[in-house]
């Protein structure tokens, strides 16, 4: 119950339209009411929440509501636990949605955002599974490149090192805009870690992990590849079978509150 109602004060609905609506109500009657009520606010068909796209206003604020959605059902939905979903830490946080592996950085357009990018990305090259002097050279280029870093040169940096740290199957992957490459992720208006690739990504929430940093359950499965079958583990890459293991995650959690598909007459 707790978590329901949490779920719908944190996208909208008044707390005290709910203690109307609780009135007179079995609990039973109650909670029904309550997974109509997040059915409703939710709006979604299978088709429709695979096809929520980052492109649009209309896109990330459902895309947004589907994924908080997520992370409270699967803290409800725990066994042997008395963890709550914290909407305190969540309506503290700065939480935005983010690609979960960002292909590109074109939204970056000064010296001191190039800078920080290509600083992030150094660093998490250090751990890459990498031809030795491959990661040599291009840790020399980025360490030469930053002192008078041009927009050409960033360019050409950027492309790269995207290759690197990319998982080779991106072609199969389909639209990197889409809900299966978008997380809930507290950047702090950091620009370049919105543009960064998944490793880069997967070392900053550790990061956090590590000095007690409040993080959404389901971002921490996705950069820990906890819905990814283990025989398809690529552990410094986000592919298309991250991407596929992800969305059957998203159904399974959410399922029972999507909306029947409209067959055409």
């Amino acid at each position: 119950m707790f978590h329901k109602v949490g779920y719908l004060v944190a996208t909208g609905t008044p707390f005290d339209e709910l203690v109307g609506v609780a009135e007179g109500k079995s609990r039973s009657s109650f909670e029904a009411t309550l997974d109509d009520r997040i059915k409703t606010k939710l709006a979604l068909t299978d088709t429709a929440l695979s096809g929520l796209s980052y492109e649009s206003a209309a896109g990330r604020e459902k895309a947004s509501q589907a994924l908080l959605l997520m992370n409270v059902e699967t803290i409800r939905k725990m066994k042997h636990s008395s963890e709550r979903y914290s909407f305190s830490a969540h309506a503290a946080g700065t939480w935005s949605l983010e690609h979960i592996h960002a292909q590109n950085a074109e939204a970056l357009n000064t010296g001191e955002q190039w800078t920080s990018w290509l600083r992030l990305h150094r660093d998490a090259l250090v751990g890459l599974p990498l031809d030795e002097d491959r990661r040599r050279d291009l840790i020399r280029r980025i360490d030469d490149a930053i002192p008078t870093i041009s927009r050409e040169t960033f360019r050409t940096l950027e492309r790269d090192v995207n290759e690197i740290f990319s998982s080779g199957d991106e072609a199969a992957e389909g639209d990197v805009h889409v809900i299966d490459n978008l997380a809930l992720l507290d950047s702090r208006d950091n620009s370049a870690l919105s543009n960064s690739v998944f490793e880069v990504k997967r070392l900053e929430i550790l990061r956090r992990d590590r000095v007690g940093s409040y993080i959404p359950v389901c971002t921490r499965n996705v950069f820990l590849k906890y819905y990814t079958d283990e025989g398809a583990q690529q552990f410094h890459f986000w592919g298309a079978s991250d991407r596929r293991a992800y969305l059957e995650a998203f159904r399974a959690e959410i399922g029972a509150y999507l909306t029947e598909e409209v067959s055409e007459a």
